[in-house]
């Protein structure tokens, strides 16, 4: 039996290839692995077993093994044809045929030179083989510098089967470094079948799953409005807690393009800059967008958080549907600073905002008032005896806008509020008082006005249950609800509009205590809104299967506030019905229908059906209302087999008869890398689809090299619900 020291020699040569490539991906698509390791039977903790045809010491220091020589331990082999090891000075030289394996690597190479006590080592004509990370390739030289580094010249790296190399990397010198989770490429060439198509002087990529910077997938398309583009973002990974991701993009019709994407993260603070900047063949303009995006946790319990946007010109977003502030309306960039502290029982906040019209063509009447700023506390005290609850709104606004009526708005809300409810009943009255302050500027009427109004509403409901199903395995509610409102008339007339619209015609703000959002309108009311709900539910586990719901509102005076001095004389409400159906984890079916009660038809109509499972997504849906918009779509992500994958996108105004944004695509997945195919036809919805861009895109990922790029994948994300990539 041999000294446990020579195992130092299978400690030394793991430190090649500690983790080399990304975390394991998806290597189902791969072949068997090319070694299988079998573990040494009858061995257990440190125990070292030798065995050679010739063991020879010929002066009690130097041992010389030849002849089909094996080192086995619990999880490492060593085989050679000769072994020569010094024991005075720890130093192992092995010969031909030399094979080291553990579960994970095998290494295979002509000769090795082992300094145990200095934990270096020299490798000649290596070849390696990673079965977690399905890689493999060889070197012509490598060196173990010590515990944690390793240095290789002439070296190829790939994570394709070694029969079929679709790409594969070769550098002239590589350096690994298992302590930063870093390696480092010189002189590196990128194959593809063979033919080199990408040259680096300098690489660096991660060699486990630590984030490190490296080159993303690269990613080429068409436009109409841009002609061919070219992207290679690059990730840098400045430090453990901010990066950067780097985009040059080429556009034939436009130019260089230059985009980042700048993260930070501290312990109180957090955020994200987007820069953009493109010197524009086509307009002979210079074109950007920049957003900031922070977020932070202050002294005192105060949270901020800050949102700054800004873009050239109007047609920036339609030329490059890729950059996009973090919301969908594109008509107006959001600008503000919030700043929000809460207890128990209370929140206060700081709300300074502005916007920017993208469309300069938006006449001042139709912008966005700016909140510069807004300042509200909002109580809601511990009920007193019985339920009985008194929260407190208090607002004050200052609002400005070009050309514009402008003014500060004082509103206090103050409510007595009473709960009582059961498994079987609920019930709620309460009485609000408000009142509204106006200082304004440029009115045409009066310059200061007062507002006070109360409110008195009741709701109540009744919950009945009973048992269904075949089996008697479901819950069955019926629950008829019944919501009294009266707030008296008081004329607004002149009182300007800076916030306030009619609430969208749903179930739920039926029985809300005011018709309009925000505060310049209180609507007068005289009312009761009658509503019935029914669900259905598993009584294991409790899931919501069916969720039905329909309701009425009946009106005993006429509503004379409205927004344009106009007066509602109906007798009823249009009358809304909603039905949400999940029968299990795969379906959810949804419907919204309202009818006017003043044109005797269905003028609103919402359908969407959408189904998942672990890959295939469908989503059905077609939305209507009433000289508003009209439109149908269908998607999917459709597995045609393991490796295919069909993505598709039907989005078509009806009103207008124009595509809103069709998408086609396909995605391949391979052992060792991937391919995404997406072409795309979009219009634009401020300007009634009237023009409409097509565009098609490719995106190229190496497994194991580089990270699948986010613009695709990004884009998929937001059309279709449910998509989630492969890779």
């Amino acid at each position: 039996m041999l000294r446990p020291r020579l195992i130092l020699f299978a400690g030394l040569v793991s430190v090649f290839f500690p983790k080399l490539g990304l975390a394991a991906g998806n290597w189902n698509l791969c072949s068997v692995p090319s070694f299988d390791y079998i573990a040494p039977e009858g061995l257990s903790g440190d125990e070292t077993r030798a065995g050679a045809q010739s063991v020879v010491s010929e002066d009690g220091t130097t041992i010389r093994l030849t002849g089909d020589v094996t080192v086995s331990r619990a999880q490492q082999k060593i085989s050679a044809d000769n072994v020569l090891y010094n024991k005075s000075t720890d130093e192992v030289f092995a010969s031909g045929n030399v094979d080291f394996s553990t579960p994970n690597l095998r290494l295979q190479s002509s000769q090795v030179e082992i300094d145990s006590r200095n934990d270096r080592a020299k490798f000649e004509q290596l070849e390696y083989k990673l079965r977690n990370q399905h890689a493999s390739g060889r070197a012509d030289r490598g060196e173990v510098l010590d515990q944690n580094r390793s240095r290789f010249s002439g070296i190829t790296y790939t994570s394709c089967d070694p029969d079929n190399r679709v790409w594969y990397l070769r550098a002239g010198e590589l350096e690994l470094d298992d302590e930063t989770g870093i390696g480092t490429a010189t002189h590196a060439r990128l194959y593809l079948k063979d033919v080199p198509f990408l040259y680096l002087p300098y690489f660096q990529f991660p060699i486990d799953d630590r984030r490190q910077s490296g080159l993303l997938s690269v990613k080429s398309g068409y436009s109409e409005t841009s002609g061919r583009s070219y992207s290679a973002p690059v990730y840098w990974n400045m430090a453990p807690n901010y990066d950067m991701t780097i985009t040059p993009a080429y556009y034939s019709e436009r130019g260089l393009q230059l985009n980042t994407e700048n993260r930070y993260l501290f312990e109180s603070h957090r955020g994200q800059l987007d820069l953009s900047y493109l010197d524009d063949d086509e307009k002979d303009d210079a074109r950007w967008f920049q957003q900031w995006q922070h977020e932070a946790d202050l002294a005192y319990g105060i949270n901020a958080d800050v949102l700054y946007a800004d873009v050239s010109d109007d047609d920036f977003f339609y030329d490059f549907v890729d950059i996009s502030p973090n919301y969908k309306d594109l008509r107006y960039l959001d600008r503000h600073i919030r700043l929000a502290r809460s207890g128990e029982t209370w929140e206060t906040e700081f709300f300074w905002q502005d916007f920017e019209t993208v469309d300069s063509s938006t006449s001042p009447g139709s912008r966005p008032y700016s909140r510069l700023p807004r300042l509200s506390f909002n109580l809601q005290p511990d009920p007193w005896i019985d339920q009985l609850q008194t929260p407190l709104d208090i607002e004050w606004v200052s609002f400005d806008r070009d050309d514009s009526v402008t003014g500060n708005r004082s509103d206090i809300v103050t409510a007595v509020n009473w709960k009582s409810s059961n498994s079987w009943y609920f019930f709620e009255p309460g009485l609000q008082l408000a009142f509204t302050d106006y200082q304004l500027e440029d009115n045409p009427g009066d310059d200061s006005i007062q507002r006070t109004l109360p409110t008195l509403d009741i709701d109540s409901g009744l919950v009945f249950e009973r048992v269904a199903g075949s089996e008697d395995q479901l819950l069955q509610t019926l629950e008829p609800r019944l919501y009294y409102l009266y707030t008296p008339y008081d004329n607004q007339d002149d009182i300007p509009d800076f916030d306030t619209s009619l609430n969208r015609r749903t179930f739920s703000n039926l029985f809300r205590n005011n018709r309009f959002t925000g505060a310049d309108r209180i609507g007068d009311a005289n009312q009761v809104t009658l509503g019935l709900t029914s669900r259905i539910y598993k009584k294991e586990g409790g899931d919501e299967l069916m969720n039905a719901r329909i309701g009425q509102a009946l009106y005993f005076e006429d509503r004379r506030v409205s927004l344009d001095g106009s007066r509602d004389d109906a007798s009823r409400s249009d009358a809304i019905a909603e039905l949400d159906v999940s029968p299990n984890s795969n379906w959810k079916m949804s419907a919204r229908l309202v009818y006017s009660e003043e044109q005797d038809k269905l003028s609103d109509k919402d359908f969407s059906v959408g189904y998942r499972d672990d890959r295939l997504v469908a989503n059905l849906g077609y939305y209507f209302t009433e000289d508003e918009l009209e439109q149908g779509l269908a998607s999917m992500v459709y597995p045609l087999n393991e490796r295919w994958t069909f993505v598709a996108k039907y989005h078509y105004s009806l009103q207008y008869r124009k595509p809103v944004e069709n998408l086609l695509g396909v995605t391949y997945e391979s052992c060792c890398w991937g391919l995404k195919i997406l072409a795309s036809q979009t219009g634009q919805d401020f300007e009634d689809f009237d023009e409409t861009t097509n565009s098609i895109y490719f995106e190229l990922t190496f497994k194991g090299l580089g990270q699948a790029g986010e613009d695709i994948d990004k884009q998929l994300s937001v059309a279709i619900p449910g998509y989630d990539p492969a890779f």
